[in-house]
């Protein structure tokens, strides 16, 4: 059976991960096979062994594994708001520059392909309990599995794997960065991170949630509203009301508007390049559009 953890970004992906592959290494005598792009997975051969892999994109290869009963899906959801923000922490970009890379749109895009894929074969779980309960989270992506599990494990595994303990890894991975010579401020390196564990260096921050309404500007929350409300809505999030919005100029409207015109094409060309290889890619070559 191949785990595949496909949470949202930001969301306690990296967490699920690091909890499933070594429930699976101390249980099922498996393996981790750490980031694996859908392409990727395509190529890899079969195996008698139970595998864990992390990866955010749909693909076609991952489908027909759910389908044919070949792996299972740990996913994860949180407001994307905050995903945001945070993944703009990470890797040291603005606000626009993230938007026109189709992230913000990608956000949506990623959680629409899970939650559509057979529920049986499928566990989701919300950030907000994965932080407040983390026993309960690992006992449920336990049971999802079919590993059982005592409660001196359970109590292990959530230190082990615990908002401080995960922050301690990302720390020493980040001094062990600067010591073969890397400059940490340079934005090329932040994404550097521990293969193992698949936590990079500045990967854990406060944790903390609704943090995006005291770092999104009246503009930001105006791409935000555009792009994310409904998903937001139908999720049990709190969508932004419109009391904290300043009127914009036309110049500003045009501009927002190119931008997140801009960030959808690079989205969905990045998912037809996934779902159709050779159209998506060579559209995205003509466009100048990176993979």
């Amino acid at each position: 059976m191949d785990i595949l953890c496909v949470g949202m970004y930001r969301a306690c992906s990296t967490w699920q991960y690091e909890v499933a592959a070594e429930l699976v290494e101390s249980h099922r005598g498996g393996i981790r096979l750490g980031y694996l792009s859908g392409d990727e997975y395509a190529r890899l051969p079969e195996s008698s062994h139970w595998r864990v892999l992390k990866s955010h994109e749909g693909h076609p290869a991952f489908r027909k594994a759910l389908r044919h009963g070949k792996a299972l899906a740990i996913t994860s959801i949180r407001d994307p708001r905050d995903v945001v923000y945070s993944m703009l922490h990470k890797r040291s970009q603005t606000f626009r520059v993230f938007l026109r890379e189709g992230m913000i749109h990608q956000i949506v895009a990623n959680a629409r392909e899970w939650s559509r894929q057979p529920a049986a074969r499928c566990l989701t779980q919300r950030y907000e309990r994965v932080v407040a309960a983390p026993e309960d989270a690992i006992a449920e992506l336990a049971a999802f599995m079919g590993i059982a599990i005592d409660r001196m494990e359970l109590e292990r595994l959530a230190a082990e794997y615990s908002l401080e303990a995960n922050r301690r890894r990302a720390l020493a991975t980040a001094e062990r960065l600067r010591a073969s010579g890397l400059d940490l401020n340079d934005p090329q390196h932040a994404t550097r991170h521990d293969e193992r564990s698949l936590l990079h260096w500045n990967h854990v921050r406060t944790g903390r949630m609704g943090e995006w309404r005291y770092r999104a500007t009246p503009a930001e929350r105006r791409v935000m509203r555009r792009i994310l409300n409904h998903w937001i809505a139908r999720n049990g999030y709190e969508p932004d009301g419109l009391e904290a919005v300043t009127r914009e100029t036309v110049g500003e409207r045009i501009t927002r508007e190119a931008d997140q015109a801009v960030g959808w094409v690079r989205c969905t060309l990045r998912c037809a390049a996934l779902n159709y290889p050779r159209t998506g890619r060579t559209a995205k070559r003509l466009l100048g559009i990176s993979p």
